[in-house]
């Protein structure tokens, strides 16, 4: 059995994917490599609104104390892995598990499994995250690898999310991103790009982007927070849309930086 650390304590308990511990509610990940955390505030903002909505109160690692996140890094005793920060109603509880390697570009498949209907707007993180899971075990029935995303749409036909990010895509010079009414989830790397493109946003209820000129796959674990998509192809592996991953370059080189920028050591 693997530990984590659980009020502040090393206990027993599996940060894997899918695995969460009872009574858990709400819940965060992020990427620490060499001791740092990007962003780390985003994370846990979008964490505690959801503590909030459901009345629990928030711990010191849900509140953002450093001190408390130091000493848990250091129990946990690792310096590159995934943190994740679940909270229940009385417990919070952090784990680390492996970062796997990241592929520089994606392709995107879509999925029958329909992203559900969110307990309320703007969607919370909430554990155990069923609906996601459910399209990742599709994905995978599909046999494709790590560099392949499963794209959910809502129940009207509209893109909402990937299995595991959030999507985003440039049109005649717009940044497009699909409404919150998809039941998307509001990624915090979506929200960094948002505030740091450089570009008109519009949220849009829409199909699949086929005049597209760029598409990203957004992640707060990836490198930089994205990766730029090079195809999209339907449940049935027909093409739908292709592109040039270079297009998505200068989004990607100012979402790193914006991310760079907000960086916190533990070390």
């Amino acid at each position: 059995m693997s530990r984590v650390c659980r009020n502040g304590v090393l206990a027993e308990g599996d940060p894997t994917p899918g695995s969460f511990p009872d009574g858990a509610a709400f819940f965060e990940t992020v990427a620490l490599r060499a001791g740092a955390v990007e962003c780390l505030e985003d994370h846990l903002a979008r964490l505690r609104a959801g503590i909030s909505r459901a009345g629990l109160t928030p711990g010191p690692l849900a509140r953002g104390d450093l001190a408390a996140w130091r000493a848990a890094i250091r129990l946990l005793g690792g310096q590159e892995g995934v943190l994740r920060l679940v909270v229940g109603p009385d417990f919070e509880e952090l784990g680390l598990r492996a970062l796997l390697p990241s592929p520089e570009v994606f392709r995107l498949r879509s999925l029958r499994t329909l992203r559900d209907a969110p307990e309320w707007l703007p969607r919370p993180k909430s554990a155990p995250w069923a609906n996601s899971l459910a399209a990742s075990i599709e994905l995978r029935s599909l046999g494709e690898g790590a560099g392949v995303e499963g794209v959910q749409f809502d129940a009207r036909g509209f893109v909402s999310e990937g299995s595991r990010s959030s999507l985003a895509w440039v049109e005649a010079g717009v940044l497009h991103v699909p409404a919150d009414a998809t039941g998307r989830l509001p990624g915090t790397a979506l929200g960094q790009l948002i505030r740091c493109a450089g570009l008109p946003v519009r949220e849009v209820e829409s199909g699949v982007p086929v005049r597209a000129d760029a598409i990203l796959v957004l992640r707060s674990t990836l490198p930089g927070g994205a990766s730029a998509v090079s195809h999209w192809h339907d449940v049935d592996g027909r093409p739908l849309w292709s592109g040039d991953p270079a297009a998505a370059k200068p989004l990607l080189a100012a979402l790193a930086a914006w991310r760079a920028q907000r960086c916190i050591s533990f070390a």
